[in-house]
């Protein structure tokens, strides 16, 4: 009997290694089918392809320089995000994918994307001011929270007061943090699969706090990317592609709320 359950164990425990393996080829395959986030003829698209080069080049001085440039030749900065940066940044995660880029490249590409976020800071703080707050944040476990340092700075370029708390925050944490700052919108990022788990929890933990029944509860990340659907499962009230979008569908789901 001791044996016949081993046996079984066994067997599950290789069906799930396959499973796993599969999933991952599965993705895989459609990421290398998925064509260049970086586009010559979109907006800004030279910028990008030469912000591009420096990053991948390890330029760190060239980089910075290139969207220096950009700001002194009158670039929006909210095109600079929509149009440069964030699909640098999707670019890179893609050739990461792929295995074109290692991670220690990834990480500095990254950094050098968040130093440069921090310097073009003092440009996005709009002074017409909504009244409306916003935390954001990467789920627990999730270490990539660029996604969710692009989101509070849309926000904030669009009035919002936003408080913006990095990677990996536990929900107990946020959730205290959503009603200490008032918030209306809480925004979650999560970068993969295995981190839905925590999404959930966090939606979760918010539906059961009275403080929060008020609270719009947006999630993004590349796994709501994929599945059209996803953040119904999870229990939020929407997602958004990008964060230029967060901004909209939140405040879509706050008018309806309110009419």
């Amino acid at each position: 009997m001791v044996t016949r359950d081993r046996k079984r164990a066994a067997d599950e425990l290789v069906a799930r290694r396959e499973s796993s393996r599969d999933d991952a080829l599965a993705r895989l395959e459609a990421t290398a089918a998925t064509p260049s986030f970086i586009r010559p003829t979109a907006p800004l698209g030279a910028v990008a392809s030469s912000y591009l080069d420096a990053l991948l080049a390890r330029d760190r001085r060239r980089a910075v320089r290139t969207i220096r440039d950009a700001v002194d030749a009158g670039a929006p900065i909210k095109d600079i995000y929509a149009h440069v940066l964030e699909p640098c940044q999707h670019e890179l995660g893609r050739r990461w994918q792929l295995r074109q880029l290692s991670i220690a490249g990834e990480h500095y590409c990254t950094a050098i994307t968040q130093m440069i976020l921090s310097q073009l800071y003092p440009l996005v703080v709009s002074a017409d001011r909504s009244g409306r707050r916003l935390v954001a944040t990467a789920v627990d476990g999730n270490l990539h929270e660029i996604g969710a340092r692009f989101v509070a700075d849309y926000f904030e370029m669009a009035g919002w007061d936003t408080f913006y708390l990095g990677a990996s925050t536990p929900a107990e944490h946020l959730i205290q943090e959503v009603v200490q700052r008032r918030a209306d919108v809480l925004a979650i990022s999560a970068a993969l699969d295995d981190q839905l788990a925590s999404v959930r929890q966090v939606v979760t933990a918010a539906r059961r706090d009275d403080r929060c029944r008020d609270v719009i509860v947006l999630v993004g990340g590349q796994p709501f990317c994929m599945v059209d659907d996803l953040w119904r499962q999870v229990g939020a009230d929407g997602s958004a592609p990008n964060a230029e979008r967060a901004v909209h569908t939140a405040e879509q789901l706050l008018a309806a709320r309110s009419a």
